[in-house]
This record gives C-alpha cells, sequence and structure tokens, in this order.
C-alpha cells in the first residue's frame, strides 16, 4: 500500500479587517504620541504632559529645577502656602515605616507673601505649567488667600490653584475637609467665586463620599480633582512608650498607600464628575500606567522623585509606547482600561 501523502495545513485566513488593525498598530511611532491633555471644560488647564509633580517633595520652585529636568513634567505644584505662617511640627516629624514613610510637617511655610516674593521668579520662568497648593483653615482663610495671589498671579504665570482638602478645618475641630463633602464643596464654591483660574481640588484615599464629591464638584466649581493626597497613619516608637512622630498621627507616602489609592481613583472614576489627577505611591513607569488604567488622565509623582529624578522622563516614554502599542495616538486612550463595565 503506498505511503499516504502529507499535505501541508493552510494557514488560517486572517480577515481583512484584522490585517489592517494589525498593520496600523505596527505603524504607530512611540514617537508620535500626543502627551498632552486638556483637563476641565468650564477652565481648561492644559498641560503638555500628564504628568504632575504633587505638592511638597520638591518645596516651592527654586529647588525644583535642580532636582529634576522640568521639561519632562506637565504641571508642577508649589508646596501648600497658607495666608500667614504655619509651623513646623515638632521633631521627629518624619519616619520610616514599611513599604514607605510617615510625616508630619505641618505645611509648614512662610506665608505666602513671602513665598511669592522668594520663589515667584523661578515660576515665571518654569518650562512647565505651574499651580499653588493653597492651605486654608477656614471659608473666610481662603477666600483671603485667593485675593493675595490673584494680585500677581498673572505676573507670575500661574496656572492654576490648587485646593488643599487635606488640610485641617477649623469647623470640623480640625479635622481634614475632606472628611465632609459638605464642607469640601463649600470651601471649592469659595474658591470659585474667587477666581477665573482652573481650580483642582487634592483629597486623598480616605476622603468622606468620594463618589458624591466627584460628581458634585464640578457644580461647585472645581475643574480637575486630584486623588493624590496621604492618608493618616500611626505607629508607636520602638519602646512602645510614646507615638514614633512628635505630633502622633502623621501621613503616609510611598508604595503601601498605592492599592488604596488606586481604589479611591476608580471610585472617583466612576462618580462621572471632574477629571482625575492620580497619585499615591507611584514608584515607577509601570505604576503610572496602573493609575492611568484605574480612570485617571493624569499623573501625580510624589517622594519618589527623591529616589528617582528620572521617573518623570521614563514615565513619558513608557506613556508613549502603551499608547502605540494599542494602535492610538492620545495618551487619553489609556485612561480607565482597567475598568471596563464601571467606567463611563
Amino acid at each position: 500500500m503506498p505511503p499516504r501523502k502529507r499535505t501541508k495545513a493552510a494557514a488560517p485566513r486572517t480577515s481583512r479587517t484584522a490585517q489592517v488593525a494589525v498593520q496600523a498598530i505596527e505603524r504607530i511611532n512611540p514617537l508620535t504620541v500626543d502627551l498632552a491633555v486638556t483637563l476641565g471644560t468650564e477652565h481648561p488647564l492644559r498641560l503638555e504632559r500628564p504628568i504632575v509633580v504633587a505638592a511638597g517633595p520638591l518645596g516651592f520652585g527654586n529647588e525644583a529645577g535642580s532636582a529634576i529636568d522640568l521639561r519632562e513634567v506637565g504641571l508642577f505644584v508649589v508646596r501648600g502656602i497658607s495666608l500667614r505662617p504655619r509651623f513646623g511640627g515638632l521633631m521627629p516629624r518624619l519616619v520610616e515605616v514599611p513599604g514607605g514613610l510617615m510625616h508630619a510637617v505641618n505645611r509648614e511655610n512662610p506665608g505666602a507673601d513671602e513665598v511669592i516674593d522668594r520663589h515667584g521668579a523661578s515660576w515665571r520662568s518654569a518650562p512647565c505649567a505651574v499651580a499653588l497648593s493653597l492651605v486654608a483653615s477656614s471659608v473666610k482663610e481662603l477666600a483671603q488667600l485667593i485675593a493675595r495671589v490673584e494680585r500677581r498671579a498673572d505676573e507670575l504665570g500661574i496656572a492654576a490653584l490648587e485646593i488643599d482638602l487635606t488640610a485641617p478645618c477649623d469647623g470640623l475641630d480640625g479635622g481634614r475637609w475632606e472628611s465632609s463633602a459638605d464642607e469640601a464643596l463649600r470651601l471649592i464654591d469659595t474658591a470659585r467665586g474667587a477666581t477665573d483660574r482652573p481650580l483642582i481640588a487634592k483629597v486623598s484615599s480616605a476622603a468622606s463620599e468620594l463618589r458624591r464629591l466627584a460628581s458634585e464638584s464640578i457644580d461647585a466649581g472645581i475643574d480637575v480633582l486630584s486623588v493624590s493626597g496621604s492618608p493618616h497613619g500611626f505607629l508607636p516608637d520602638r519602646a512602645r512608650r510614646g507615638p514614633a512622630l512628635a505630633a502622633g498621627i502623621g501621613e503616609l507616602s510611598g508604595p503601601l498607600v498605592r492599592p488604596a489609592a488606586l481604589a479611591a481613583i476608580a471610585e472617583a472614576a466612576s462618580g462621572a464628575g471632574a477629571p482625575i489627577i492620580g497619585g499615591g505611591g507611584i514608584g515607577s513607569p509601570a505604576d503610572a500606567l496602573d493609575t492611568f488604567a484605574a480612570g485617571a488622565s493624569a499623573v501625580s509623582l510624589g517622594t519618589a522623585l527623591w529616589a528617582d529624578p528620572r521617573l518623570p522622563g521614563a514615565v513619558g516614554d513608557s506613556l508613549r509606547r502603551a499608547v502605540a502599542a494599542r494602535g492610538e495616538t492620545s495618551v487619553l486612550a489609556l485612561r480607565g482600561s482597567a475598568l471596563g463595565s464601571r467606567h463611563e
């Protein structure tokens, strides 16, 4: 019996549509990906890159240019300033904890006038947009602070104002503004009545009624929600006879807060409100991609910049590659990719 002839199995046919899609993805050059984003509609904030330096780690501005390449950044947020000087917490006010840091700096600053006089020139010459983070313990104080800032904001090229809702509120017995959605919205409404600049509201993963705050903050006057603030933490000292920090309760930063931060970003995104700047524990380009996948439109970098000053550039490169791999040309194609049907 003659041997059977072996026939070559035909390769599965690929549809023309699939071929075109594959070719399109292959043709995308990461260098052609547009990283620019416009956040908000009523008072839009345009950033050349969706990469934000969070308020705090790099100070008031003069220090930033020597620490990182601000050309790789879309927005630099100046360390929090208040109407009058605020004094820092007692020592120790910074301790290492598993997976990060705990600090109680108490938003120390010499007051708005001195900060503007000493650092304003560096904001005007910065190669990226600059926002001021405003710290106020009452509605009246915030209105006065914005009035003070607005006198020179145009001269100094201030692109936006950030309202720090993680700061203590006198009306809540020192609790954070974000612990009461009603109080937080009242503060936002006051800020909107005092300025026409883009407004960013900063909250932490511990914010109360975060979904409601995200959905109602636009009506109150906010343009962007920054879910990037530090949650509270506590640690005893080694002898367990007192707190590790002189202030007792501190704020947490570092990789340990990242899962909670991602959950908060996803919850805020489900509120279908203001566009989100997401942060908290981001230490690598992969972490930044996770933040976009959770629903953010921009990413906020903080204490990780101390360890890796080249992180903004690495994040930008990673974003371009990820967008190109999807066959897209805009970074917003990454937003909410992990939320599925939850994301609207």
